[in-house]
């Protein structure tokens, strides 16, 4: 029986509210005879963008708009103001005019990939952010989110070229190297892994998510005691950090300090009672104790919060087994099987 972590990306989302503003009109226009209502509305709308008044900037923005149909400038910062009022459709609308109409403005096929990067749509993130980049768009942050799209659509190669790029104009990006380290790492490059974690934090030492992935990484490699020290300083930024006590509890629980693990996974769920990965690892301390009863309802809350967690229904199934309760045995190896373990062919064998 395994118990469940997570690999923590240091900076998905953050960042996004201050890179769409960079491309918003922030100089003040003067107000010329020809199409002044739709100049005065534009204006108006930077300035409600500026003091961050998104819903008045979009007014501002579509009666500009209504005053003069082909006012691009107006569509762009409209995109950004919907963007910011998470009209995320409205936002696409503009974006999508503004590219029919002029192709190669390499800004706003950004804007738009990170419009559908909120929505969680990476393969059009990632088609949007390259063509960017192809337009000679090549910041650290086109690059940076490159890398975190491909992250997300498994492409971990691609990942590490993106972030790699962004690291080369921007040597002192920290969320960079962490990431980067992530998608090493789930390369199986761990070595390198631990180098970009670590030059993550000697870059900046506050970055609670990057010692969990450190202490993760060296718990994997057999550094139990590295590993409790990186979970610990996690904490010790970030107090409610419970993904970092579900952590520091499977290294406990590797030490057999199966107490210290056991207050771990419940502090987790303390900070956050949905938590389906902490259920399933008290559900695994409790079958080390004989408590089998015990562990199937841990698991049966954690499948409860996610039912399509795989390991959950293996491990109850196995604790099913201990309770001699073969036909409910069965039903667990298989719905574990369908959710991606690989189940034993014995464990099913016997199974209808």
């Amino acid at each position: 029986m395994k118990i469940k972590k997570l690999i923590v990306l240091c900076c998905i989302m953050c960042g996004i509210q201050s890179i769409i503003t960079a491309q918003i009109d922030t100089i003040s226009t003067i107000v010329v005879e020809q199409n002044q209502e739709a100049e005065l509305a534009y204006n108006n709308g930077i300035q409600y963008l500026n003091t961050e008044q998104y819903s008045l900037a979009v007014q501002q923005f579509e009666l500009a708009i209504r005053h003069n149909p082909q006012f691009i400038k107006a569509y762009i910062n409209l995109g950004a103001a919907k963007t910011f009022t998470n009209d995320t459709e409205g936002a696409i609308s503009a974006y999508n005019y503004v590219l029919s109409v002029d192709s190669t403005l390499a800004q706003v096929w950004y804007s738009r990939a990170m419009v559908y990067f909120g929505k969680n749509d990476f393969m059009t993130c990632l088609r949007d952010i390259t063509k960017a980049i192809l337009l000679q768009y090549e910041t650290p942050e086109a690059y940076y989110y490159q890398g975190v799209c491909m992250f997300f659509i498994k492409d971990y190669k691609g990942a590490v070229t993106a972030y790699t790029n962004a690291i080369q104009r921007n040597p002192n990006y920290a969320f960079a190297y962490n990431d980067r380290g992530s998608a090493r790492r789930m390369m199986g490059d761990i070595d390198r892994a631990v180098g970009d974690y670590e030059q993550a934090l000697r870059l900046n030492p506050e970055m609670a998510n990057t010692y969990d992935n450190l202490g993760s990484v060296l718990l994997k490699s057999g550094d139990i005691d590295g590993a409790i020290r990186n979970f610990d300083l996690a904490i010790k930024w970030k107090p409610n950090f419970y993904g970092a006590y579900n952590n520091r509890g499977e290294a406990k629980f590797t030490q057999g300090k199966y107490k210290e693990a056991f207050a771990d996974f419940k502090k987790a769920l303390e900070i956050n009672p949905k938590y389906a990965f902490a259920y399933n690892n008290l559900g695994i301390m409790y079958a080390k104790m004989k408590r089998y009863n015990e562990a199937v309802e841990m698991y049966n809350r954690a499948i409860q919060i996610d039912p399509a967690f795989g390991l959950a229904y293996y491990n109850r199934g196995a604790a099913q087994e201990m309770l001699r309760k073969f036909d409910e045995t069965c039903k667990d190896m298989m719905l574990a099987r369908q959710h991606g373990v690989d189940v034993p062919a014995a464990l099913t064998s016997g199974c209808n």
